[in-house]
């Protein structure tokens, strides 16, 4: 699959689906998550920060499965935990989704979480 197709599925979308490995079980574990696309990369939000189970998985092993309809990208993540990065991404989340909803969904915002989607320049 290319970079464009999935870039094109993400389009208009509003929530895609991430997979990640658990890090007791091993198993795969599947979550529907809002998400910014900037460029190449996408951001995600843990909705309850450090403390999300998503979060502390990818922090054992920093890889996920992005899915957007029939479009899937398995790659390497970064956690950001730098906190003018975390604010300025949840700023573009609120810019996407309201901020009331960021309010609401959000409780806890304290990292980040980068998805290289690979470039088509290189």
């Amino acid at each position: 699959m290319s970079q464009t197709d999935l870039r094109t599925a993400l389009q208009g979308r509003s929530e895609i689906e991430i997979t990640v490995k658990g890090r007791a079980s091993g198993r795969s574990y599947t979550y529907p998550v809002w998400f910014i696309l900037e460029d190449d990369v996408l951001y995600l939000l843990p909705v309850r920060g450090t403390g999300t189970g998503w979060y502390k998985n990818l922090r054992q092993a920093p890889t996920l499965q992005v899915r957007a309809g029939q479009q899937a990208l398995t790659t390497g993540v970064r956690l950001i935990e730098d906190q003018s990065r975390v604010a300025a991404i949840a700023e573009r989340f609120r810019e996407k989704y309201g901020s009331r909803q960021i309010q609401a969904y959000y409780p806890l915002i304290n990292v980040a979480v980068e998805v290289p989607l690979g470039s088509s320049h290189h």
